[in-house]
């Protein structure tokens, strides 16, 4: 494990952490799944990397969901004659761990693609024989995995579709989720569609615009076809999406009727390493920078209203280009190199463990963090304004998990530079304080359990709240653990 993640008595010696244990795991075969968590195993479907070798490593792993793609063309290679051998093995695999699969539908087939037509080309537009197989093969897709799988979502990132028949219109798009809908539900009528797969996310920036795409599918009519909107999130700064922007989307939603719709986040995180290709590539990333990121970006999925966060993904993977050219890339929790298990892979688990059963935002709990000065003594006006910034800039996250209730905090810095970490003060009031009077904190990477020792419970006006001194702030979050019985 790298330096950055020594034990915290040892980099806070003066935090008064006494070391209480490692995270206890669930046992194998009897997990209780996190429901809102999702790992991805993507790119199956064009061999970019090996199940059975990341297969173990998935065992110790507890989501409650795994992206999946269904790949037509490894499916049906002579016309009309479908083998799902391939995809039945992953299915059995994720099926038998109380995993559910939920399967992207997306990229073309050669068989009915005419030469130079990119495998990202809309089915509808590519040629009329491929228009008239992409609705077969999902009837007989979703009739093959009628009682196994019933989660199809349309595409991948069509708003980032490129060669003769992009799929850049939001109008093609949605009726290329009407065609494919309408077909899934022939062959499962329980089947659930989910739909967007947006590159663009919920959010805008120089080279994104998601608002506006989101808003072109919904007028297009995407919300009479789909159970739940999906998007991407691939951000240096996860926190850079928050109130405003959930609030803005959920508004847009309702203008058209849906806005209760669930929201799926289908891919974030960033790579262990350089890389010179995809999303978040040509970055200074490390292994250490990679686990921080994944916490940051999965917590911000939830305060954002996320029903489900999925990370991208389980493995590395070798990426092949139209061209023919390779680029290896290096979003894995596991490394494709030699598959040991990055800080990131210990991160993710740490989540499936302590958000194993339903997670819900916790607002009955309020919660505040206050640098703790040298000697806790009267300080200056300029001092006062720095420590406050300090303050405000702290994220803090409040969840419950099948009744205990669980805090969160990191300081939001650039994953890239050096910042200044600090000891805080925590002040805690409202429903469930009590969970507190005896809690454990928890390094998600280290895995590594500690017990504060400078608690306190104090009562003003007949009212009661937990005083913890000398908590770590550190650049990606720790979690306070409430104590149920």
């Amino acid at each position: 494990m790298s330096e950055e993640f020594l034990p915290l008595n040892e980099r806070f010696p003066a935090a008064g952490l006494q070391p209480a244990g490692s995270l206890p795991q669930q046992a194998v075969g009897r997990r209780t799944p996190a429901q809102q968590l999702s790992i991805g195993c993507e790119c199956l479907d064009r061999d970019y990397w090996q199940w059975e070798k990341a297969l173990p490593a998935l065992r110790e792993l507890s989501p409650g969901w795994a992206r999946i793609q269904s790949g037509w063309a490894k499916c049906e290679r002579a016309p009309g004659v479908y083998d799902f051998s391939w995809l039945d093995q992953i299915v059995t695999d994720l099926l038998a761990q109380q995993i559910t699969p939920w399967v992207c539908v997306c990229y073309g087939n050669p068989l009915y693609y005419p030469d130079g037509t990119g495998g990202r080309a809309c089915p509808l537009r590519a040629s009329a024989a491929a228009a008239a197989a992409w609705p077969r093969y999902l009837e007989a897709l979703a009739r093959h995995y009628q009682g196994r799988v019933r989660h199809f979502e349309v595409w991948n990132e069509p708003d980032l579709s490129w060669g003769p028949t992009p799929l850049r219109e939001a109008a093609e798009y949605v009726e290329l989720v009407a065609v494919s809908s309408a077909a899934l539900r022939r062959g499962n009528p329980s089947a659930w569609i989910i739909g967007g797969a947006a590159a663009s996310g919920m959010r805008n920036s120089p080279r994104y615009h998601g608002f506006a795409f989101a808003d072109a599918q919904f007028a297009a009519g995407l919300g009479r076809h789909v159970d739940a909107y999906s998007y991407h999130a691939y951000d240096v700064f996860p926190e850079l999406v928050q109130e405003p922007e959930k609030k803005f989307f959920r508004r847009m939603l309702a203008r058209y009727g849906v806005e209760n719709l669930p929201l799926w986040q289908g891919e974030g995180g960033c790579p262990a390493c350089w890389q010179k290709d995809n999303a978040l590539s040509k970055h200074p990333w490390t292994e250490a920078k990679q686990a921080k990121h994944l916490l940051r970006n999965i917590l911000c999925d939830f305060r954002q209203g996320a029903a489900l966060s999925s990370y991208f993904m389980l493995s590395d993977f070798v990426y092949r280009h139209p061209d023919g050219s390779t680029s290896p890339t290096h979003y894995g929790l596991l490394s494709g190199e030699d598959g040991h298990r990055r800080p990131a892979f210990y991160a993710y688990q740490s989540l499936t463990e302590i958000f194993a059963g339903r997670l819900e935002v916790n607002d009955a709990l309020l919660f505040s963090l206050h640098k703790t000065t040298a000697e806790r003594t009267a300080i200056s006006i300029e001092d006062s304004a720095g420590i406050d910034a300090l303050r405000t800039s702290i994220q803090r996250f409040s969840f419950a998990v099948s009744g205990r209730a669980i805090l969160a905090w990191h300081r939001p810095v650039n994953p890239h530079r050096s910042e200044e970490l600090f000891l805080s003060t925590l002040l805690l009031e409202g429903e469930g304080w009590e969970q507190f009077r005896e809690p454990l904190l928890l390094d998600p990477v280290t895995q590594q359990l500690y017990r504060p020792t400078r608690l306190a419970v104090e009562e003003r006006w007949g009212s009661e709240r937990v005083r913890i001194d000398d908590l770590p702030v550190l650049d990606y979050p720790l979690f306070l653990l409430g104590q149920t019985n």
